[in-house]
């Protein structure tokens, strides 16, 4: 039960306490709007409009920077529990069914798409930040590519100033064979995005084969290739799980705003039915 503690200690169980609550003054409101012979489907359903407009805000929080509206994390706490608290509302608007016409097909599969990635996306961000922060200095994604071009210059550098000074070609042959490709793109995304360090310690255990070849200048020129290797493993990390968290939110960001509009359809075309203009 240690990881129940400790989602304890984060306030996890608190948060969720304040969503199933609010999700309890709902259901008391929606029976009490049942029982008053109106239609309630019409009371739960702005009420879910409701609860997603609010989601939508964290967007819009993360593009005004400049203005004092609270931390994005507290914002981003209130926009995961209000989610879960949105998952209830919807069952209870679709009266715990499933659809029985395309449109409502398309609409209820846009949900729980969306609902899906979301759950999925606030495990991955309670995991991965403070993995990557771990790590050292937190780096852009989109910087990466550049880090990543500079240490193979580096590298390349170090494997021809081998040559030229007369030196063992033992690192020179270990950057040809293993080295060069290993600098050129990313690698080993898999075994980073399961903490592995296998990949890591197999290079580094190549290296330190050649070193009973290599004199005191060569053997310096091998900790700075060490160092590189090491480096270029740390880019590594980041480049595949910051890339995860990227890929998520071309699963999440998208189907959201196809809801948005799908809502809308749904909303007009529920009110031209009920009014008969339809």
């Amino acid at each position: 039960m240690a990881w129940l503690n400790r989602l304890l200690t984060r306030g996890v169980g608190l948060n969720l306490g304040f969503a199933a609550a609010a999700f309890a003054l709902f259901s008391i409101a929606n029976r009490g709007y049942a029982v008053s012979l109106r239609d309630v489907q019409y009371f739960n359903g702005w009420v879910l409009a409701g609860c997603i407009v609010v989601l939508l805000l964290l967007t819009v929080r993360k593009r005004l920077v400049i203005l004092p509206l609270g931390r994005v994390r507290r914002w981003l706490q209130v926009h995961i529990y209000l989610g879960v608290a949105t998952i209830g509302v919807f069952l209870v608007h679709t009266r715990y069914r499933l659809p029985d016409s395309a449109p409502e097909w398309l609409l209820w599969g846009l949900f729980v798409g969306v609902a899906a990635s979301g759950l999925i996306g606030a495990l991955l961000s309670r995991r991965i930040p403070p993995q990557l922060e771990a790590r050292g200095e937190r780096i852009l994604f989109e910087r990466i590519p550049v880090f990543r071009a500079q240490l193979a210059d580096e590298a390349e550098a170090l494997a021809l100033t081998s040559i030229k000074a007369g030196d063992a070609v033992s690192l020179t042959e270990l950057y040809t064979k293993v080295l060069a490709d290993y600098f050129a793109r990313p690698r080993n995304i898999v075994a980073h995005l399961q903490g592995s360090t296998l990949p890591l310690k197999r290079i580094l255990g190549e290296l330190d084969s050649i070193e009973r070849y290599l004199d005191d200048t060569e053997k310096h020129r091998l900790a700075t290739m060490r160092e590189l290797v090491v480096a270029k493993n740390n880019l590594d990390f980041h480049h595949a799980n910051g890339g995860l968290l990227k890929l998520w939110l071309f699963f999440h960001i998208p189907p959201t705003y196809a809801l948005i509009v799908a809502i809308i359809v749904h909303v007009l075309a529920g009110y031209a039915f009920s009014t008969g203009i339809a």
